[in-house]
């Protein structure tokens, strides 16, 4: 499967690209009148088209059925298959519709008959095809968080940390309750996720799971953010809205970093908890809320309180059951678990093979102090998933600063083994593989243009690429320029004049 290009997600459409698919120039030129206000990309074979899609960052295709190197229908076949995040509306004439009531049942979006009236509505058209490619990829982003979420709460609930088993053990009693819950930790080590596990295992867990960061919510914001407002209530306020609170009715609100709040915000969280219910700006009564309260910080609330940054009446009312994530260093034992879990996960965003941790990556990683916690790690095997798919991630693909401190902690062993690594060598080796490969990305897989970027021979950049990946394929497939005529992608040339 070719991987998908990641995309913007599109609103306006200032940002969507429309690939337009036809083997007439006055096709091409008559419509750019009517995409003025998208991004546009033009194709006259279905190679070309297909390269187009695997180069760029493409939304909506207008296709046209009959192409000089095979048909409209195999392209869009081939679409569907490899990149079924784009909508396809295929433009045809008018002896042509039952073709395209065809396209329709085989998966494009919709069909355009050529003619000036048409075109005229095309924005139209395109509206509706960027709405469905939305819903429906928020949809699939939905399903895929709900996935990988319940992959991590079997991951927490299999781990192999006594610490971690007792704070799952707590969250698993507690999670039935109406209790207030506090889940203290270091930034990056899972809060949220813990928090999404008590209400999953929750009688509430059909009901709203409501996230609010305090720390990103300006203080003169937070009354109305929180507890909604009514028409009329302050200037610009044009419709009533209801808060983060009344979204949670019934369900969860869970209130990251909470020891940012300020002094006024403090007071007002206060009665919520303590009256169940919130005053929307501008109201004449009170709205009750059904709703369960749990609460993170990367802060020591007990210390906070002790020098008067956070009020004691608050913080016992948040602090029913308390619960302190261990940070990655303290639960390495479950390193193996989260880098397959983490190494999946966006392997498969980037429709890619997973690739493998390998021993003596795991030992480097094992050594490493995670000042960032689970979060660093996930950015990490991001990083891996782009430069090391499906392969092995061995200890020299560990970016050099993930090293310095195994060197540190084993200063005097190293300096008596005789393989102990050449710090300057190795880091030079990285920057080069990791400089060469973000060139090849930029000049979007051609490599002769990136080994002019980078002011070597197309040999040298193909010799670094072997000693990079030994056995890997480093040919020439990926250098070809479109160009209105070429050889077709193997399974469209196949089929061609099918």
């Amino acid at each position: 499967m070719t991987a998908a290009p990641q995309k913007p997600d599109v609103r306006d459409a200032s940002l969507a690209t429309v690939l337009v698919v036809d083997d007439e120039e006055s096709f091409h030129r008559t419509i750019a009148k009517y995409l003025s206000k998208y991004r546009r990309i033009s194709a006259y074979t279905g190679w070309q088209a297909m390269e187009a899609l695997n180069k760029h960052h493409i939304d909506v295709v207008l296709l046209d059925l009959n192409l000089p190197d095979t048909t409209g229908f195999q392209v869009l076949d081939q679409i569907r298959r490899e990149r079924d995040d784009v909508e396809v509306i295929v433009c045809t004439a008018h002896s042509e519709i039952r073709n395209a009531v065809e396209a329709v049942k085989k998966g494009a979006f919709d069909f355009l008959v050529k003619s000036f009236e048409n075109y005229q509505n095309m924005a139209e058209h395109l509206r509706r095809a960027l709405e469905h490619r939305r819903n429906k990829r928020e949809l699939i982003e939905s399903r895929t968080q709900k996935h990988w979420m319940r992959e991590a709460f079997q991951l927490m609930e299999e781990s192999q940390s006594e610490t971690m088993q007792m704070v799952i053990r707590l969250a698993r009693r507690v999670a039935d309750t109406p209790l207030t819950v506090l889940i203290e930790g270091e930034s990056g080590v899972g809060k949220e996720v813990l928090a999404r596990y008590i209400h999953a295992r929750s009688d509430r867990a059909d009901g709203p799971f409501v996230t609010v960061n305090v720390a990103a919510v300006p203080p003169g914001l937070l009354g109305s953010y929180w507890f909604g407002h009514v028409k009329g209530a302050f200037t610009g306020a044009d419709r009533t809205q209801i808060g983060k609170f009344e979204l949670a009715d019934g369900g969860t609100i869970f209130l990251d970093e909470i020891g940012e709040l300020d002094a006024d915000a403090q007071v007002k969280l206060l009665r919520v908890l303590q009256e169940r219910e919130v005053e929307r700006l501008g109201a004449q009564e009170a709205t009750p809320v059904n709703v369960r309260v749990l609460a993170a910080t990367n802060r020591r609330l007990s210390e906070e309180v002790k020098i008067g940054r956070f009020r004691e009446d608050l913080y016992f009312r948040l602090n029913v059951l308390h619960l302190t994530l261990p940070p990655v260093r303290d639960r390495v034992e479950d390193l193996p678990s989260l880098v397959k879990l983490l190494l999946a996960k966006h392997a498969g965003m980037m429709n890619r093979e997973a690739p493998v941790l390998g021993d003596d990556a795991l030992q480097v990683l094992q050594r490493y102090d995670w000042p960032g916690n689970v979060r660093e790690l996930e950015n990490l095997m991001m990083r891996m998933c782009a430069f090391s798919p499906g392969g092995e991630i061995r200890q020299d693909d560990i970016p050099i600063e993930y090293w310095l401190p195994t060197l540190n902690q084993a200063a005097d062993e190293l300096v008596q083994r005789e393989d102990t690594p050449r710090l300057l060598a190795l880091a030079v080796q990285q920057f080069e593989r990791y400089f060469i490969r973000l060139m090849i990305a930029r000049c979007h897989g051609n490599r002769r243009l990136a080994a002019r970027a980078l002011g070597i021979s197309y040999t040298t950049l193909k010799q670094r690429l072997r000693e990079d990946r030994p056995g890997a394929d480093v040919g020439d497939g990926d250098d070809v320029t479109p160009t209105r005529s070429g050889p077709l992608k193997a399974d469209l040339r196949a089929g061609r004049g099918d």
